[in-house]
């Protein structure tokens, strides 16, 4: 091809948007025209919202702001009743756990946590890979899986460089030495390994040239591969373990929250997915996804289980300046701050205020107050205006002497004894402006919106009619092959997007066949974060990958299988403690109550219909 056309054609590929953004509206003009009612607005404006999620080419939040322009347009929605979809109760949820994720991370606690449970599990391979997963699960239940991530893999590396066989330095007489690449997933100008973000942006691993001593003793060689392969393993299991850990909690991830609002706003708050009956399911759940994740690691990258192979043992050495440079790191800390023992106390607080305002079993603290008046974002908000007034630091002005030289006696001497003697609060409005993930809540938000659309135009209901030809399926079975199609379809789209397009569908699939919504709808959310094969999927799996020790094949064959015993356990786990818990095997009233019938008079757009109807009413 013409040189000169080929860079055109790529010029039109990276300005894509520009082009897509008209051109779907229009190439889908007919449904509205064909479908003139609610439910073909609805649909319309629905789809033209998936293409753009999927393909990417606006921002994910900006695109979940559509509903606020085009439901009124069309007659839908009032635009107040979509802007309220914006800040309900679920997303102020997960607006008041992201400021105590921040306070967290602003007191350096969450390094803290990690360092002391790196210390605890010891420096051998296989039991560092189950201190660095554990502890990367445990941090990704309380806050976001990418910070998480992003502050795990520099410590994972900072290890891993410890682990490497000191004698292979002083070996270049007896070895070939040559020049290449420092990572066989690394090709030239970062070609073959660039971690791609789900907002398009990417982390290029530069060009760089190393020294690679190629070992002429055959059993040097072996103890570098199985070196590499423990980077590798150790690599991957930190954005693993943050994927699966988020989905303990409701407030862990987002998929978590968008089936809680979707749920809210199909039923109301009599599905009571709440935050102590979410984790009684994604608690066990999450922790036997660990466990396996931890064991297929071990077997593919650490020869674990392998009993027709021989391991190769790290030296003691080896071992011991990995634990030094954990020790050096988390001396570097220092002793526990006031700080961060107060963030602690709050920290604790909440989550035994979450377990016990209504833990069914038993009646929890929230029967003292009106039933449903006192919800999960009361309690975490009470704690973070606490945490916006609790101060950093022991106010010991009130007990100790003032002398006379601490006097100020000019304007420059008071302002500075006010800066050096103000105690900042444990949590300031600054550092929530810089680090609150503003795009997400905009994100649950859009998915609000589609939900209370979809149930007020009456298109919720006539898919699940549509969808009852599904009904000759065994319902776990049917839930199996769901929660494969959308685990599939998160590899290449973000979590959030596909379970804001895919959750109200299944709800109403489930009414339309009688099941109870949760029990297709739970399984598909978990499936959501189970995105393990490639770097596009997640965040964290982008940042693991940007670090150059890994390949796309090497995340691709994990993953797959990784894919599959998480989607089983998942549907394992609906099956036992979601009929505890939720009591899935039976259909609900609820939901019942919840569904919606299809409204016969057209949307305001219909103007002549419109006014004939209110003259004829007039009449």
């Amino acid at each position: 091809m013409n040189p000169k056309k080929s860079l055109r054609l790529k010029y039109w590929f990276w300005n894509r948007q520009y082009l897509v953004v008209p051109l779907v509206p229009l190439l889908l003009c007919w449904l509205p025209i064909l479908f003139n009612d609610p439910i073909g607005y609805t649909a319309y404006i629905i789809i033209i919202m998936a293409i753009y999620w999927c393909l990417e080419i606006i921002p994910l939040a900006a695109t979940a702001l559509l509903p606020i322009v085009l439901f009124p347009l069309f007659g839908v929605l009032k635009s107040d009743d979509v802007c309220r979809q914006y800040l309900k109760d679920t997303n102020v949820l997960f607006f008041g756990g992201l400021m105590v994720a921040i306070a967290i991370e602003e007191w350096n606690l969450h390094r803290r946590i990690a360092l002391r449970v790196l210390l605890l599990v010891g420096t051998k391979p296989v039991w560092l890979m189950f201190g660095f997963m554990i502890t990367t699960a445990f941090l990704s239940m309380w806050m976001s899986n990418t910070a998480t991530t992003a502050m795990m893999i520099p410590i994972a590396n900072a290890v891993l460089v410890q682990l490497r066989d000191k004698d292979s330095e002083n070996t270049k007489d007896d070895c070939l030495v040559e020049e290449c690449p420092p990572h066989d997933a690394t090709m030239k100008n970062g070609e073959a390994n660039s971690g791609y973000e789900k907002n398009g942006t990417a982390d290029t691993i530069e060009d760089s040239v190393e020294i690679v001593v190629k070992p002429t003793n055959h059993g040097e060689e072996e103890r570098r591969r199985h070196y590499d392969r423990m980077v590798k393993g150790i690599t991957l299991a930190v954005p693993y373990a943050a994927n699966i850990g988020g989905t303990a909690t409701v407030t862990g991830t987002a998929p978590n929250l968008v089936l809680s609002n979707q749920i809210d706003s199909l039923y109301g708050s009599e599905a009571n997915v709440s935050f102590s009956t979410w984790m009684m399911i994604g608690l066990p759940c999450m922790l036997i996804c660990l466990l396996l994740a931890w064991l297929w690691l071990q077997f593919l990258f650490l020869d674990s289980f392998k009993f027709w192979k021989k391991k190769v043992p790290q030296t003691k050495e080896q071992e011991d300046r990995a634990q030094e440079t954990i020790q050096k790191q988390y001396a570097e800390l220092g002793p526990m701050s006031f700080a961060e023992k107060a963030v602690l106390v709050h920290f604790v607080i909440l989550v035994a205020l979450w377990l016990t305002r209504d833990p069914k079993f038993v009646p929890g603290w929230a029967a003292f107050f009106i039933p449903k008046f006192v919800t999960d974002s009361t309690t975490v908000i009470a704690i973070c205006m606490a945490l916006f007034c609790f101060p950093s630091e022991p106010m010991s002005f009130l007990w100790q002497p003032i002398t006379w030289d601490e006097i100020p006696t000019s304007k420059e001497e008071n302002r500075v004894a006010k800066q050096t003697k103000t105690i900042p609060p444990l949590l300031n409005w600054r550092s929530v402006e810089r680090k609150m993930a503003w795009g997400v809540i905009f994100l649950l938000g859009g998915g609000a919106a589609m939900a209370e659309a979809c149930k007020a135009s009456g298109l919720s209901s006539w898919l699940g009619g549509e969808l009852v030809v599904f009904g000759s399926l065994a319902p776990g079975v049917m839930v199996l092959i769901i929660s494969f199609i959308v685990a599939a379809f998160t590899e290449i789209t973000s979590n959030t997007a596909t379970a804001i397009i895919f959750l109200p569908i299944f709800a109403e699939l489930a009414v339309g066949l009688g099941v109870n919504p949760l029990y297709i709808m739970i399984p598909a959310t978990l499936s959501c974060s189970y995105a393990f094969m490639l770097p596009v999927a997640t965040p964290p799996n982008a940042i693991a990958f940007s670090h150059g020790t890994i390949s796309v094949m090497d995340m691709a064959k994990t993953g797959f299988m990784l894919n599959i015993l998480c989607v089983l356990v998942a549907n394992m786990t609906i099956s036992t403690f979601g009929v505890w818990v939720f009591d899935v095997q039976t259909f609900p009233s609820w939901a019942e109550a919840g569904t919606t019938v299809a409204p016969t008079t057209p949307g305001a757009i219909n103007c002549s219909q419109y006014t004939q109807e209110m003259y004829t009413a007039g009449a």
